[in-house]
């Protein structure tokens, strides 16, 4: 069984699963996507696809015990970030206990650990004590859009595994995030008389001293016992047209992550507020634009679903305690939007992923087998 998945995820790295927001030489998910609807429709289970985006569809696979009052729901995306600077990354590669290759923590390993547990439980489903589901989703990399549709499908779900890096850790609780542009506007003119022009870029540099020196202190006792303080990060800017021009436009992009207990929507609106009234008073024209908002995600902890991962992680010697992360999921949209328990678990280390040498743990891959299969078969809404 173990050895299936580790196998399944050498053939999932193989095939190329760039998000489309990462550039012209992105394939998508749809190659992805026919290969786990063969290999789950061999393995007896039954697949329907839930289009998303033109070419992008979610797979929706199903595995029914006779329990459609206790659906447990595993999901875990296909796509992954660009190939970047990784060598080889779409052959994967073991050496030293690891394997190597694009997507391999993030989150192909979550991926093909959760198919074979499924294939697995399929040989005796009258072990199970729910109905099991897995979305394979499209878009977590970008704008989480696979997710968010699949919750249209309003299924009972009485508790959900989203399927990330956490190192074999169960995570109850991540950041979310708050993502705007900021856009200040001038007035153009030669640059050999800057007076006769107003620079776009000298006052985007007071807005961004305002972010590091006044917002971003401030959020230090903004703080969860699980995931650290809230942060803000200026991540991009671009301004001005050629070096002889004075600039009349430019932007930031800003990166505020949310803690529990955090609104997203009251986040934004803060800022707006903030950011207006400063540049009110310091005579700047400028122009705040939402980009988007996202949950933080906090499962209370005496959950059915986490007292169910506790109790099987206990039986397979993994670690029991309850964790938190800085990133974000799937998962708050689960808890956020329907109020789906839900926890984060699988193989590999958030510092690996998206790096230049993404690499997993086999022995992590096969652990996390082991895992779903025991959680499946003990889970019981």
């Amino acid at each position: 069984m173990s050895r299936r998945a580790v196998e399944l995820l050498e053939k999932l790295i193989a095939i190329q699963s760039v998000n489309p927001h990462y550039g012209e030489e992105a394939q998508g998910e749809m190659a992805i996507s026919r290969f786990i609807e063969a290999y789950c429709l061999q393995a007896g289970l039954r697949v329907t696809r839930q289009q998303v985006l033109d070419g992008r569809d979610n797979l929706i696979v199903e595995l029914r015990s006779g329990h459609p009052e206790s659906v447990l729901l595993f999901e875990a995306h296909m796509d992954t970030v660009s190939l970047g600077s990784m060598p080889r990354p779409l052959e994967p590669v073991r050496r030293d206990g690891k394997l190597y290759g694009r997507g391999a923590c993030d989150t192909k390993g979550s991926l093909a650990a959760m198919i074979v547990a499924l294939e697995e439980c399929a040989a005796e489903p009258e072990r199970l004590s729910s109905d099991l589901v897995l979305c394979a989703s499209v878009d977590e990399e970008h704008a989480f859009r696979g997710l968010l549709k699949f919750l249209e499908l309003d299924l009972p779900v009485a508790g959900a595994v989203v399927g990330e890096p956490t190192e074999m850790k169960i995570v109850v609780a991540h950041k979310g995030c708050v993502r705007f542009a900021v856009h200040t506007f001038g007035r153009a003119a030669h640059s050999s008389v800057p007076h006769e022009g107003e620079n776009a870029i000298v006052a985007m540099a007071e807005i961004v001293r305002h972010i590091s020196e006044r917002m971003a202190p401030g959020l230090a006792d903004i703080r969860d016992p699980l995931c650290g303080a809230a942060t803000v990060s200026i991540g991009t800017i671009q301004g001005g047209e050629q070096i002889n021009i004075v600039p009349e436009r430019c932007t930031i992009r800003v990166d505020r992550r949310i803690v529990p207990g955090e609104d997203p929507e009251e986040v934004m609106a803060g800022i707006e507020r903030e950011l207006e009234a400063f540049c009110a008073g310091q005579g700047i024209r400028a122009e705040v634009e939402r980009l988007l908002l996202d949950y933080a995600l906090a499962t209370p902890h005496d959950a059915g679903i986490v007292g169910a991962a506790r109790a099987a992680a206990e039986r397979l010697g993994l670690p029991g305690g309850l964790y938190g992360e800085t990133y974000g999921s799937d998962a708050s949209k689960l808890q956020g939007i329907k109020g789906i328990p839900s926890i984060v678990y699988g193989p590999g280390s958030i510092d690996q992923a998206h790096s230049p040498e993404e690499w997993v743990l086999v022995s992590e891959v096969e652990e996390a087998t082991r895992f779903y299969v025991e959680l499946a078969r003990s889970f019981r809404a």
